[in-house]
C-alpha cells in the first residue's frame, strides 16, 4: 500500500524548484494504518490532530485539517522608490514605515518554534530594497534553513546590495516589470528606467555566477490592456535577465480609472514543465478573457519551447480556494501585525470589475506584543482557517453586487468579518509567487 505525504492536487510551484510529493510503503497492522514516525514529525501529527482522508481513483491521501505554518510573507516596508499607477497607495491613507529590526528579530526567534516553515518571502506593498536592513533580514531568515525569496523592482539593486543578498543566502529573486519597452514601463511604473532594471539584474547574475551561487531569477508581469501587446517581447527580455520563470498575473484595480484595464473572466488550460531553465522558462498564467488579440499576445510569450503552467489556484468560479490558508501562510506587515494573507494586511479600496469595495484589514495579533505561536494557535485564527478551507462565502464575484458587497465585513450568506467571497486571489484571478 502506498501512502502519499501530500496530496499532489495541491502541490504547486511558487517560484522555487520543489520536489514532488513523496510516496512511502506502509502496512496495515491489526486492521489499522500505521503512519511512519518521520511522517508524523514532518506533518506535526499528534494524538488529537485532525486529519482529512481524500479518496482517489488509485488510492487515498491524508492531509491535516489545520495546516502547519509553512510560509511567511514579510513586508520590510510599505514605502517605495516608485509611484506606480497600479499601486494600492492610491486608495488608502496609511502612513509609510519600515519594519523595525528588533521586531523582525523577535519574529525570527519565534519562527524557530515552527518546524514546518519552508519559505520566507520578502514583499508586500513597498519595495523591500528600500529598507536599509534588508540584507541582514535575508541573512537571519536563511539561518532558519528555509527558502528565501524577494520580489523587487530592482532599481535599487546595485552591486553592493546584489553581493550582500547573495552572500546572505537569497534563494530566489523576482523582478517586477510591467512593460517590455522603456516607454510602457515608464508610464505604468512612474518613470522607472527599464534599461537600468535590466542592467542591474544582469550584474546580479554576473556576481551570482562568479560567486558560485544558485539563486534563481524570475520575472513578474501584471497584464492589462496597456501592456498586453508587449508580451510578445517578454520572453526575450526575461532571457536577457537570466530569468528561469515568468510569472504573469492580472491587474487588481485600486482606482476607478484602472477598471477599464482588466482582461480577466475566463481561464486558459496550462501544463507544468519538469525542468525549467533560462532557455525554457516556466510561465504562469492567470485566467484571462479568450479574445483573439489577447490570446495571440499571451501565446507569443511562450514562443515555441516554453511551457505554460497551471495557475496556483484551482480555478472554480463557484468555489474559492485560498492559497494562503491551504498552504499554511501568514503575512506580517511593517508594523508587526499578523494577517492570514497579503490581501488583508492593510485597509484600502479596490474595484471588482466596476464595483467599488472597501477592504478592512484583519489583524490577529502583533508579534511585538505576543509570541507568534500564541497568535497562530489562537482559537480565532484556527476558526478562521477552518472556515476559509470550507469557503462558505457568497459568490460576490459572480453577481452585480449588493450593499453587503461594498465591504468585506459581512455577506448575504450570514458570514461575518472578514468575508472572502469577493477575493480575486481565492478565485484564481490574481496570483503571486
Amino acid at each position: 500500500m502506498q501512502f502519499l505525504v501530500n496530496n499532489p492536487q495541491f502541490w504547486r510551484s511558487d517560484g522555487l524548484n520543489e520536489k514532488p510529493p513523496e510516496s512511502l510503503e506502509v502496512k496495515l497492522e491489526d486492521g489499522k494504518l500505521k503512519i511512519p514516525s518521520e511522517v508524523k514529525d514532518r506533518l506535526g501529527i499528534e494524538e488529537n490532530t485532525e486529519l482529512k482522508l481524500k479518496l482517489g481513483s488509485r488510492g487515498f491521501y491524508l492531509e491535516r485539517m489545520d495546516p502547519l505554518l509553512t510560509k511567511v510573507y514579510i513586508e520590510p516596508t510599505s514605502d517605495c522608490n516608485l509611484d506606480c499607477i497600479t499601486c494600492v497607495r492610491h486608495s488608502w491613507d496609511e502612513e509609510m514605515g519600515h519594519l523595525d529590526l528588533d521586531v523582525y528579530n523577535k519574529l525570527i526567534e519565534d519562527l524557530k518554534e515552527f518546524k514546518g516553515v519552508e519559505k520566507i518571502s520578502f514583499w508586500g506593498i513597498g519595495e523591500p530594497l528600500y529598507n536599509p536592513n534588508i540584507v541582514e533580514m535575508v541573512e537571519k531568515a536563511s539561518e532558519l534553513d528555509v527558502q528565501t525569496q524577494m520580489i523587487t523592482n530592482a532599481l535599487l539593486l546595485d552591486k553592493e546590495k546584489a553581493e550582500g543578498l547573495l552572500k546572505a543566502g537569497l534563494d530566489s529573486i523576482v523582478v517586477s516589470v510591467d512593460g517590455t519597452s522603456p516607454e510602457t514601463m515608464a508610464n505604468i511604473r512612474s518613470g522607472a528606467d527599464l534599461n537600468q532594471v535590466v542592467s542591474n539584474v544582469q550584474e546580479f547574475k554576473k556576481i551570482r555566477d562568479k560567486l558560485g551561487f544558485e539563486t534563481e531569477i524570475g520575472v513578474q508581469y501584471v497584464i492589462m490592456k496597456s501592456n498586453v501587446d508587449e508580451l510578445k517581447d517578454l520572453r526575450r527580455l526575461a532571457f536577457k535577465m537570466g530569468a528561469s520563470f515568468i510569472f504573469l498575473t492580472n491587474l487588481l484595480p485600486y482606482t476607478e480609472s484602472m477598471t477599464d484595464e482588466i482582461l480577466y473572466s475566463f481561464s486558459i488550460s496550462r501544463s507544468r514543465p519538469e525542468i525549467r531553465t533560462e532557455h525554457r522558462p516556466e510561465i504562469y498564467l492567470p485566467p484571462t478573457d479568450l479574445r483573439e488579440n489577447i490570446v495571440k499576445d499571451i501565446a507569443a510569450v511562450g514562443g515555441k519551447s516554453s511551457s505554460i503552467s497551471t495557475t496556483q489556484v484551482p480555478f472554480n468560479p463557484h468555489k474559492g480556494y485560498c492559497k494562503f490558508v491551504e498552504e499554511g501562510s501568514i503575512a506580517v506587515n511593517w508594523r508587526g501585525e499578523i494577517a492570514p494573507c497579503i490581501a488583508l494586511m492593510h485597509s484600502y479600496d479596490l474595484y471588482i470589475r466596476e464595483r467599488e469595495k472597501h477592504i478592512k484589514k484583519y489583524s490577529l495579533g502583533n508579534v511585538k506584543e505576543q509570541p507568534l505561536n500564541e497568535i497562530w494557535n489562537s482559537l480565532e485564527f484556527k476558526d478562521f482557517r477552518k472556515e476559509v478551507k470550507e469557503f462558505p462565502y457568497s459568490d460576490c464575484t459572480q453577481c452585480s453586487g449588493c450593499d453587503m458587497s461594498e465591504t468585506n465585513e459581512e455577506d448575504c450568506h450570514g458570514n461575518q468579518f472578514p468575508v472572502c467571497g469577493d477575493c480575486l486571489w481565492a478565485r484564481g484571478v490574481i496570483q503571486c509567487p
